[in-house]
């Protein structure tokens, strides 16, 4: 009986094992997926930062060309003799 107690708890063990290394295996496809992630966040965030950075210097300039025409404009309303 002896015999068949230790084939039974060597089979006991090696199930443990497959399920230890199927959960290692899930683990470590997680934390992959994770720096993936993570890895993707940071290039998003770097390029968006890049992208705002370029639109935000062309709303610079618009705003900028927007105060010149409003300046004209209000000359030439305040002065209309230069029109004519």
């Amino acid at each position: 009986m002896s015999r068949a107690g230790g084939i039974t708890n060597a089979v006991n063990v090696g199930i443990a094992v497959q399920a230890d290394w199927e959960n290692r295996e899930f683990i470590s496809n997680i934390s992959l997926n994770v720096r993936r992630l993570f890895e993707f966040l940071l290039q998003f965030e770097a390029t968006t930062k890049s992208k705002l950075a370029a639109l935000n210097e062309k709303l610079d300039i618009l705003e900028h060309r927007l105060e010149v025409l409003e300046v004209q404009v209000s000359t030439a309303t305040a002065n209309p003799s230069v029109f004519t």
